[in-house]
């Protein structure tokens, strides 16, 4: 199976976009952590963590 990366600051842009402007960056950045961390919690997903550099 490939491997899949998605950003996440180009996820919040494209959904800050769609939603008009109506939510705050922080907001969506706050609900895309908790529906990561629910994921995880299921086994849905993996989480990697960015390599600081």
């Amino acid at each position: 199976m490939e491997d899949i990366t998605i950003s996440l600051d180009e996820m919040i842009d494209f959904i800050y976009k769609n939603c008009n402007e109506s939510l705050s960056k922080n907001t969506i950045k706050m609900i895309l952590n908790l529906q990561e961390e629910f994921l995880d919690s299921k086994g849905l997903i993996e989480i990697e963590e960015d390599e600081i550099i």
